[in-house]
């Protein structure tokens, strides 16, 4: 009986020993400052914890929500732009960075970041993202004009890459439909005529929109799609294909 009582003596002995001799490392550190909210502090051992071990998204994870209680936007969008690079597949990554892209007027990594990103998220930006008038103007501006001095829509305004309203106004918040998709991208091309014709199940043949989808589709603008209905909202990244397109064909030049 002693001897028994002596092995369990030893066993816990042990256990004290293992449980003291464990020392945090850096991201378990990091995580007890994040979780007592010592944001500042927890951003150094997450950080030094990430050139050690490169390749664990959490620590970016983490990192991110340290700055962004931190108000440190560029360091937010530096995080995310090292996930994306990693072609991670979480939609919100890349929805986090068009925000800030739009609200911080980096257009250019705008229209670059939804042109490059996953398949596989693609799907998800369009569910997620609503194409306005303004929206498209800075993917415009993106693909065309780096270091603009002036809002895109100005900017795409005054170089007749979009029209302006006869009352003046350039109703940025407008959400764009198929049909002004159409519109919109078919007065950037010459009016030639397409070569072929297809038959389309909600526009039918005598429609404005008609021959000016065949022209964009014949000219590979725009990708064919016979179900078309011209009322529903336009994706974002149809829009954004439809610019790179025209990108091609120097149309912006």
């Amino acid at each position: 009986m002693p001897g028994r009582y002596y092995f369990w003596a030893l066993i816990l002995t042990f256990s004290s020993c293992a449980s003291l001799l464990h020392r945090e490392n850096d991201f378990e550190h990091g995580l007890r400052l994040y979780r007592e909210k010592q944001y500042t502090e927890a951003v150094d051992y997450f950080e030094s914890y990430h050139r050690q071990h490169p390749d664990y998204d959490s620590t970016l994870y983490y990192l991110f929500n340290c700055y962004k209680h931190l108000s440190k936007h560029q360091e937010q969008i530096s995080v995310l732009e090292k996930l994306a690079g990693r072609d991670i597949k979480d939609e919100n990554v890349y929805l986090n960075l068009v925000y800030y892209y739009r609200k911080y007027e980096m257009y250019e990594n705008l229209y670059t970041l939804l042109l490059n990103c996953p398949s596989q998220i693609k799907d998800a930006l369009d569910k997620n993202l609503t194409l306005t008038r303004g929206f498209f103007a800075e993917l415009i501006c993106g693909a065309t004009a780096k270091n603009a001095q002036t809002d895109a829509m100005t900017y795409c305004i005054s170089r007749d890459y979009m029209p302006l309203f006869p009352d003046g106004q350039m109703y940025y918040d407008d959400t764009l439909s198929f049909a002004h998709l159409i519109v919109l991208t078919d007065r950037l091309v010459d009016p030639d005529y397409p070569r072929h014709f297809f038959p389309m199940k909600n526009i039918p043949t005598k429609s404005y929109l008609y021959l000016p989808y065949m022209r964009l589709v014949d000219s590979g603008i725009l990708k064919f799609e016979p179900y078309l209905i011209p009322d529903e909202l336009a994706p974002v990244t149809s829009a954004v294909g439809a610019i790179a397109q025209l990108v091609k064909r120097g149309r912006f030049d």
